[in-house]
């Protein structure tokens, strides 16, 4: 038993030795906080009463200027119907806090360091046209800005901005859009905060990323101040205002709408060129019609619903719905010219018209004359060169027919016009008059279109 309670007393004691050595490491090995270089300015600058709700200026009737350089990353939207416009930026703020500066040499030549953003005055900026759900906060908390010796401040926030766009749809599909959005302080007025654009080379969105439907020409930025009235009071903003011209990549439009339209105008030219005996001329006007009244309701969807400017486009395909209308019309007109007994009588009016627009000149002598007669069927002669009162049978007459048929034979000066003769020259003259109307309406489409870019 003793023996035991020996044991016991030299295993505390070896424990208690262990227990004191590790100790005394422990504490050999703690830094002097005091004595490192980030430690010890981090423990000046903001171990001194800093506050970052105060402009950092000694002097407080100085202007803190502000350095503002827009980063494009990527376009990624632009809604036409809603007129909004999505993309993501970089934005680069530069200013002087003469609060945060340091003489190098004192802390080992450490140049900058990196602090929260949460612990550093920062600007209360916002921007103008912001459709978000909440208030637009620039950058996080957590978010690292850089501080230089000269008291230098780098913040770089990243953005996600869906602002609204006042958008052009009278050059659609190859339009070209302008939208802008300004960049200004909530409550620092000119008296103590200014924003300057840094410029770069190129244009801010020559790195950002392709987008599929637009192309970013340019982004011109420039500085503004307005004025925020408060009762008998106004403040005066500094601001920056940025414009970006986009240009719209039309290939794809060009084929899925432009050209199946510009097929379509061409068959509304040639309904009247179908034969009337075919049954199909009506059928074929209001299908074209309905055709382009289904592209008119394709651009509704995709168009927003403003009557300050007007679609080019639209206006031709109503113009060619209104063709296609007017055909419908002009050929159940000529179908019902066509259909007419021959029995009703032609006037000298139906008969000049056949002679002036048939596109033949009228039917000659010697031509080809269908005859019908109440005695015989059809027979088809060929006029004799032979002359005089009575008719005799000559070699030269061939008569297509039977043995049963009756040869006719007519002496007349020219041949009998009938209505359906009429009808096929309303057929003529239309379609040449649709033909010229179809091609000028879309000259001018193109030619309007090309003038816009």
């Amino acid at each position: 038993m003793a023996r035991l309670h020996f044991v016991f007393q030299r295993l505390t004691y070896f424990f208690l030795f262990v227990y004191v050595i590790v100790n005394r490491c422990e504490c050999q090995t703690l830094p002097n906080y005091s004595e490192i270089a980030f430690y010890k300015l981090h423990s000046d600058l903001f171990g001194t009463g800093y506050n970052r709700n105060v402009r950092p200026k000694l002097d407080s009737s100085q202007i803190t200027v502000v350095n503002v350089q827009l980063n494009v990353v990527s376009l990624r939207d632009v809604d036409m119907k809603e007129q909004q416009m999505k993309m993501m930026v970089l934005l680069e703020f530069q200013w002087t806090d003469e609060l945060l500066q340091w003489q190098t040499h004192n802390y080992e030549q450490v140049h900058a360091i990196f602090i929260p953003q949460k612990q550093i005055w920062v600007p209360d900026l916002t921007v103008d046209q912001y459709l978000g759900e909440t208030y637009l906060k620039m950058g996080d908390d957590s978010l690292l800005l850089k501080v230089q010796s000269e008291g230098v401040i780098q913040w770089s926030p990243g953005l996600t901005l869906q602002t609204s766009c006042a958008v052009n749809i009278r050059y659609y599909p190859f339009d070209q859009q302008v939208c802008d959005w300004k960049l200004y302080p909530l409550m620092s007025d000119t008296k103590q905060l200014k924003l300057q654009p840094r410029r770069v080379d190129g244009f801010y969105g020559q790195n950002a990323q392709q987008n599929a439907e637009w192309e970013i020409v340019s982004v011109v930025d420039e500085t503004c101040d307005f004025n925020i009235s408060s009762g008998s009071k106004s403040d005066t903003m500094s601001c920056i205002r940025y414009s970006f011209t986009l240009q719209r990549r039309s290939i794809f439009l060009s084929l899925a709408l432009v050209t199946p339209t510009l097929l379509l105008a061409l068959l509304s030219a040639l309904v009247f060129s179908l034969p009337a005996e075919s049954g199909e001329k009506v059928s074929l006007g209001m299908t074209l019609m309905l055709t382009f009244i289904f592209l008119l309701s394709i651009l509704m969807e995709v168009l927003p619903r403003s009557s300050l400017q007007t679609s080019i486009f639209m206006v031709y395909l109503v113009l060619l719905c209104a063709c296609s209308a007017l055909s419908v019309i002009l050929t159940v007109l000529v179908l019902s010219l066509h259909h007419r007994p021959d029995s009703l009588p032609l006037p000298k009016s139906a008969r000049f018209f056949f002679q002036l627009f048939s596109g033949r000149g009228g039917l000659k002598k010697g031509d080809l004359v269908l005859r019908k007669t109440s005695v015989a069927p059809v027979v088809f002669v060929k006029e004799s060169c032979e002359k005089g009162p009575e008719r005799k049978h000559d070699t030269r007459d061939e008569i297509v027919g039977n043995d049963r048929l009756e040869e006719v034979v007519e002496r007349s000066g020219s041949a009998e016009i009938t209505w359906r003769d009429v009808a096929a020259a309303c057929d003529y003259l239309f379609s040449r008059l649709f033909l010229v109307v179809i091609i000028l309406a879309t000259a001018s489409f193109f030619v309007i279109m090309t003038v816009s870019q």
